[in-house]
This record gives structure tokens, C-alpha cells and sequence, in this order.
């Protein structure tokens, strides 16, 4: 890795850790405060669905010379959220805050991921800093809920979100000393200018061929990735394991994540993004259902970092495709990046809310079975449909 894309690296890091901190500890805080499960799947699905309204604007008005200080802004304004989770008690307080913090979190993700592909370097090899990017995502998770879980097990909630502020602020100061590589200006002379968009012109983007498989592979990623990890600790409580503990499980599948995403992209080299979205989501789903079966520590990690596994390896691929596959003269940089993040936030909404409503007749345990069996059967609807519309477009 060279040091020009390292110091674009450590901010995905920072970033990451202290939302997952934040994010982690927000089902087990609500459950203290008598909330029935339905409306805590409700409640957490706000910042995604508010992240999903910051996407496409976002990409629309990203420029590389002002995404610095509107990284700023965004991540000062995730601070300030967390910071004041700890005091909401009520859902009122609680959906406002938790729903600001969504679109700030939407905004600057959008603005990085864009931002960093721009300013890679150009001898950098691509496939590997994709890797790079979706490991230091993963490290984020890692050490953001390992540290949420041991935190909030010896001191409190509150003190586990005032934890994830001060993470925000290290952000901020890491994005003071960041500087774009000097390519990035020589690139920008260089490059074809893609038209500017309109928010509705941007979303009929969701048309092209190339574009769509990846934006659906996206979201059930992430719905599968949300169904399970925001229901583990209520999992986790109801079977016997400590936060601690599922604040490791959940550590070590990000670390799984983290290990195997720098390497995903020599995988990805040797296959396409799609052969690889189909088989490896599938299996994730199948280590998934094997949970209700174990109700102790070892069996769960197992399972968990196995998932962790195949989701690093789709996660990668896929995140390739948006940067290699996707035409820029046709879909700009930071319209992709939108459309790309945005779909992720679809399924980040759809796993809470999904799951909650499969828990209320289940219950938690039975969640694990059911609701990855489910996500399975629309994801390959959804793949079918793709390649339907596809042909369709063709032959006309």
C-alpha cells in the first residue's frame, strides 16, 4: 500500500468505528428502556432511511476540491448526535436525533467513497485499494464493537455513546492533515466530463445494465448484514451471553472482514463480480440459519466469522465493479457512488424493520432461520428480474 492511499484509509477507519460504536449499542439501550422489539427495528431503520435521502444529493453536488470540509461538517454533526443519544429517552427525542445522524452518516460516506477513488494514486493497482477501502470499513467495525460491548458492560450506555463522539472528533482531525495526491489534479484535466444530473435524471441511472446487478447486490448484502448483527445482542441476552462476548463475536466478524477484504481483490481477478455475489451471499445466509441451533459463545463466533467470511469477499467484488465496470462518461463518480450507497441504505432499512416484523412472530431466535431463507428467495428474484429488464431494454 502506499502512503498516499494509507492516509486515505485511516479516515474510513476512524469513521467507521465510532458509527458502529454508537449503532451497536443502541438495540440493548432501548431494550433497557421497555421498548417492544417491532418498534426498536422501527426506530433504528430512521438514519437509514435518512442516509438513503442524503445519497443522491449528495453525489450530485461532489466536488473534489470542497468534499474536505463537507466531510467536516457531516462528521462534526455525527458527533454532536452521539453525544446526545444518551440523552433520549423518549422516542420523540430519540427519532430526531437518530435520524440526523442518518443523513449526516449518508453524506459523508457518499462524499468519501467518491472522494477516494478519485484521489488514488495512478500507479496504485485498483482491485487492491478497493480491498484496502472495504478492510479499514471492516477494522472500523471491529474495534467499534468490541470496545461499545466492554464499555457499556463496565460503565453505561451513556458513557459508550460519549465514547463514539470523541471517536467523530478524532475523525474530523485526521481530515484536518488529509490532503488530496498530487494525481488527483493531473487526473482531473485529463478526464472526460461527465454531463451534470438532475436528482431524477440520476435515478434513471438505476436503468443500466451493469449498474443495476451491482446496486442489487448491495442491498441484500446489507440487509442480510443488518438482520443479523442488529438483533444479535437481544439474541445474545436471550440465550445467555454477555454484551462483552457479543461485542467480541461482533468484533471478530468485522476482523474477519478486515483480514480478508485487502485480499479479496486477487480473488476477485479470477472471477467476475457476479459469479462471486451468487454464491458467496448464499452461503452467508446458510451460516446465518445455523445460530438458533447453538446457544452458547464458541458456536456463534464460528458461525459469525464464517459469514464474515463470504460477506468480505461479496462486499469487495462488488464494491470493484461499481469503480471498474461502471462507465464514468456515463455515471459520474459521485452519482455511482450515490445510487451504490443509497442501495446499501435500502437494505439497512429493510433488515432492522424486516427482522423486527419476522421476530414479533417468531421471536429473536427463530429470526435467524427465517429471515435469512427469506432474503435469499428475493435476492434471486430480484437478480432474475435484472437480467429480465436487461434483455427487455436490448431487444427494443
Amino acid at each position: 500500500m502506499k502512503m498516499a492511499t494509507l492516509k486515505l484509509c485511516l479516515p474510513v477507519a476512524a469513521m467507521t468505528a465510532q458509527q458502529n460504536a454508537a449503532q451497536f449499542i443502541i438495540p440493548p439501550f432501548l431494550d433497557d428502556l421497555k421498548y417492544p422489539v417491532s418498534a426498536i427495528g422501527t426506530l433504528i431503520s430512521l438514519a437509514p432511511i435518512f442516509a438513503l435521502g442524503a445519497r443522491v444529493p449528495s453525489g450530485i453536488a461532489y466536488n473534489r476540491e470542497r468534499a474536505r470540509w463537507l466531510l467536516m461538517a457531516a462528521i462534526s454533526t455525527m458527533a454532536l448526535c452521539n453525544f446526545l443519544y444518551g440523552f433520549t429517552a423518549r422516542p420523540f427525542e430519540f427519532a430526531v436525533v437518530h435520524a440526523l445522524n442518518g443523513f449526516a452518516y449518508g453524506a459523508a460516506t457518499t462524499t468519501y467513497l467518491a472522494f477516494y477513488v478519485d484521489a488514488l494514486p495512478p500507479d496504485e493497482d485498483r482491485h487492491h485499494a478497493m480491498g484496502y477501502y472495504a478492510g479499514c470499513l471492516a477494522i472500523g467495525y471491529s474495534t467499534g464493537g468490541f470496545l461499545a460491548g466492554y464499555i457499556a458492560d463496565r460503565l453505561s450506555y451513556a458513557a459508550t455513546f460519549n465514547f463514539s463522539g470523541f471517536l467523530a472528533l478524532a475523525c474530523v482531525a485526521l481530515l484536518f492533515f488529509l490532503k488530496a495526491p498530487v494525481s488527483a489534479a493531473g487526473k482531473s484535466g485529463s478526464r472526460r466530463e461527465t454531463t451534470p444530473q438532475t436528482f431524477f435524471g440520476s435515478l434513471k441511472n438505476l436503468l443500466n445494465p451493469k449498474l443495476a446487478g451491482i446496486v442489487v447486490v448491495a442491498l441484500f448484502l446489507n440487509l442480510m448484514h443488518q438482520m443479523g448483527n442488529v438483533f444479535l445482542p437481544l439474541y445474545g441476552l436471550a440465550v445467555g451471553i454477555t454484551l462483552t462476548k457479543v461485542g467480541v463475536i461482533k468484533g471478530l466478524y468485522a476482523m474477519c472482514n478486515a483480514i480478508t477484504r485487502p485480499l479479496s481483490g486477487m480473488v476477485v481477478k479470477r472471477f467476475t463480480q457476479r459469479n462471486l455475489a451468487v454464491v458467496t451471499l448464499p452461503l452467508q445466509a446458510l451460516f446465518l440459519t445455523l445460530v438458533p441451533v447453538f446457544h452458547s459463545f464458541g458456536p456463534v463466533l464460528t458461525l459469525f466469522v464464517l459469514s464474515g467470511f463470504m460477506r468480505a469477499v461479496a462486499i469487495v467484488s462488488n464494491t470493484i465493479g461499481m469503480v471498474e465496470d461502471v462507465d464514468e462518461t456515463k455515471v459520474s463518480r459521485g452519482v455511482a457512488s450515490g445510487l451504490f450507497n443509497a442501495a446499501g441504505d435500502v437494505g439497512n432499512i429493510l433488515g432492522p424493520s424486516l427482522g423486527g416484523l419476522i421476530a414479533t412472530f417468531t421471536g429473536v431466535e427463530r429470526l435467524f432461520f427465517f429471515g435469512p431463507v427469506s432474503v435469499i428467495a428475493m435476492f434471486f428474484v430480484s437478480l432474475w428480474s435484472c437480467k429480465f429488464i436487461s434483455r427487455a431494454r436490448a431487444a427494443s
